[in-house]
């Protein structure tokens, strides 16, 4: 069977989906391309921009034996002859009809009672809430054939992606400073504390700061501010706090208040998330992303489970992505990597792909393996902590800059390779330019071998071939 489901005139295409739209109506057109785009990876698709030769007799065909129908309805659909004669011919066979709507208007009549997703003013992306609703019900109805592939982006977040961490506790910017630097480098995502972000404690620029940096295109994600809370033994921090903490901050996403002590039943630990999911959409009107925390067992954390819990929450919610602390996923780096390929196997079993966010992993030989292990978000604050080399990517003490100045001469980035010629810039400032510049360019090589299938290789090429190989030998379905 070809990739597009639909080989010779002769041959049966056994589609799994089959497109109904008018051509006359070129919002329905392009919707019909994005969704045999999008569905391909995992389900065969027939539409009519396959057919070679008598449209009747292809239609006749294949309609008989297609898995599910997908109508499009727009205003020409309801006055299409074809598009009526192919729904009764669908009608006529049984086929189940998952019916979605690209603009207002009614369904055609004797239609109207099939329940209707809805994709008005859908740019063509898979992160679509009405896309994702689709998904789920064709999986219902045919079983993908194939796990649903990496998308490049969630939003504006192009995957893999390292959000640059701003925090009160232990770095060397204070946070004003820190997301003054990062508006000014032109980072394009950015995480800050909720904990900093309450009215007392925030400082009066913040707010223009966060606000410069969106409109410069950068995506803006709020912490629970629980990591800040726990450093400074704060137990004031309740999820009530998030309200008056967010208000009137710009941003994009934010974080959930985190269960920290979830059941080890994975179905009550994941309605605990979920329940705070549906709390803390109440204290702003952009996505909350849920935190799952690792079960407590015995000293340690409860991993078996673990992926059970993240499988349900995407189940339930489908957030655009969930988040879990790196050091809850075992003792080391190798044993991490190893649950984060069983969480990624157990989403694998979704219709949909459901992107994993690692909080407190700014490293970028951490960054590099557990993005090959299934992870695609990372956050961190080694930026304006330590000191990156450029080259081997290794992290170094912060007063050891004076060794990796050289690089941040002839950086990628202007405003680095500037800021170290500038009186104005204090050696804490010169530091976090050159770690942006470092790390930037990491994570564009991130994004550029997820999108050519060569992470593995990046890690290889990163961590080197000893190294190589005891990852080979240890994590046998890393290396493929």
């Amino acid at each position: 069977m070809s990739p597009l489901g639909y080989e010779a005139m002769g041959n049966l295409a056994l589609a799994d989906v089959y497109i109904v739209y008018s051509s006359r109506d070129p919002l329905a057109a392009a919707a019909a391309a994005h969704l045999a785009n999008l569905l391909r990876p995992q389900w065969t698709i027939f539409w009519d921009d396959m057919i070679v030769g008598d449209f009747v007799e292809a239609i006749e065909r294949e309609m008989p034996i297609a898995g599910c129908v997908i109508p499009i309805w727009s205003p020409a659909a309801r006055t299409s002859e074809s598009v009526r004669d192919e729904l009764a011919l669908a009608r006529q066979h049984g086929r189940t009809m998952v019916p979605v709507r690209v603009e207002a208007c009614n369904a055609p009549y004797a239609y109207g009672q099939l329940s209707t997703v809805e994709i008005q003013n859908w740019n063509g992306g898979s992160g679509h809430d009405g896309f994702k609703q689709l998904v789920r019900k064709l999986a219902s109805i045919v079983p993908a054939r194939t796990p649903a592939p990496r998308p490049s982006a969630f939003g504006n977040v192009t995957l893999p992606s390292l959000f640059f961490s701003v925090s009160s506790h232990e770095t060397h910017l204070k946070p004003i400073e820190a997301v003054r630097a990062l508006r000014l480098f032109g980072a394009k995502t950015v995480l800050i504390s909720a904990y900093d972000l309450l009215p007392e404690r925030r400082h009066k620029g913040i707010v223009r700061q966060l606000t410069r940096l969106r409109k410069q295109g950068a995506v803006v994600l709020v912490d629970s501010g629980n990591y800040e809370a726990y450093r400074r033994g704060d137990p004031s921090w309740t999820a009530d706090l998030l309200r008056p903490a967010l208000e009137d901050v710009p941003h994009d996403y934010a974080f959930s208040f985190d269960v920290l002590q979830p059941s080890r039943s994975p179905a009550v630990a994941a309605k605990q998330i979920v329940a705070a999911v549906t709390r803390d959409a109440m204290a702003t009107t952009k996505p909350i992303i849920p935190i799952v925390h690792a079960p407590k067992h015995d000293g340690g954390y409860d991993l078996e489970h673990l992926p059970a819990i993240i499988r349900e929450i995407a189940d339930k919610l489908g957030p655009p992505m969930i988040a879990i602390p790196e050091r809850e996923l075992g003792p080391g780096l190798i044993s991490s990597a190893r649950t984060v390929r069983r969480i990624r196997d157990a989403l694998d079993t979704l219709p949909f792909y459901q992107p994993l966010h690692l909080l407190g992993t700014g490293n970028p030989w951490s960054i590099a393996l557990l993005a090959a292990a299934g992870a695609d978000s990372f956050d961190g604050l080694e930026w304006c902590r330590v000191v990156a080399d450029g080259l081997t990517r290794k992290l170094f003490h912060f007063q050891q800059f004076d060794f990796f100045a050289y690089q941040a001469r002839v950086a990628t980035s202007p405003v680095t390779a500037a800021a170290m010629d500038d009186d104005l810039v204090d050696f804490a400032g010169k530091v976090a330019f050159h770690n942006l510049d470092v790390l930037t360019k990491f994570a564009d090589e991130l994004q550029t071998g997820a999108a050519s299938n060569r992470l593995e290789a990046l890690v290889r090429e990163l961590l080197g071939r000893e190294n190589a190989i005891q990852l080979a030998s240890q994590i046998p379905d890393l290396f493929k």
